[in-house]
């Protein structure tokens, strides 16, 4: 599989996973650029947050032009587009609202097979935490599950969980030790500038990340 676990993409290691990851992809028409696809966490009416990641992926060589969103303005026809795209871009957000989008769409065995099958998968942020088993770390970073959703498991494509947006202080503090102490599985807590890759079957880790239980 072909993985990329964000916490910011803007940083000199986001830039560095997303280039290797893009790099990775097998494509059959040389001469055309990489095409990646966009799932929305939530709505973007105005297309601001795609806008960004757009120009984002055009330094990087690619083109960012499927755009899916998982409420009312989803179809079919885009969800065949973003299924033909060399990678997928998960986005940041609402880690809650994201999972029950994709639960209600029923795309997480889709997005599993996807995965599976060679496709790219980028998660930033939220989008990070729905590539591991269970967004339930999402706590951590100060997401609060607003949709009351009970089922929180996600693509559980890689054997850890996921919390971004780690710094400092937020590992000193007494609070954030007590929210950390119930989590019995392996956890990554990532700063924004630190990012995870996952080319072959070996995780790698770009910049200083803190591990729960390793």
């Amino acid at each position: 599989m072909k993985l990329a676990l964000l916490s910011d993409p803007s940083t000199e290691n986001g830039q560095m996973a997303l280039n290797v990851l893009l790099q990775s992809l097998v494509k059959i028409d040389k001469h055309s650029p990489l095409r990646v696809g966009y799932i929305a966490s939530q709505p973007d009416p105005q297309r601001e947050f795609f806008r960004q990641v757009q120009q984002m992926y055009q330094v990087l060589g690619a083109e960012l032009s499927v755009y899916l969103e998982l409420e009312a303005g989803f179809s079919q026809s885009a969800l065949d587009h973003l299924l033909s795209c060399d990678a997928i871009h998960l986005s940041g957000g609402d880690t809650y609202r994201f999972l029950k989008g994709l639960k209600h769409r029923k795309l997480l065995p889709v997005l599993r097979q996807y995965a599976i099958n060679g496709g790219g998968l980028i998660g930033v942020s939220a989008g990070a935490m729905i590539i591991t088993p269970s967004i339930a770390s999402a706590s951590l970073c100060g997401d609060i599950n607003h949709c009351e959703l009970d089922d929180l498991s996600a693509l559980n494509l890689v054997d850890f969980m996921f919390t971004p947006h780690i710094n400092p202080a937020l590992l000193q503090s007494d609070r954030f030790q007590q929210q950390l102490a119930p989590f019995k599985q392996q956890l990554c807590l990532c700063p924004d500038d630190a990012s995870l890759l996952l080319i072959t079957d070996k995780v790698e880790q770009l910049g200083a990340c803190q591990w729960h239980l390793l």
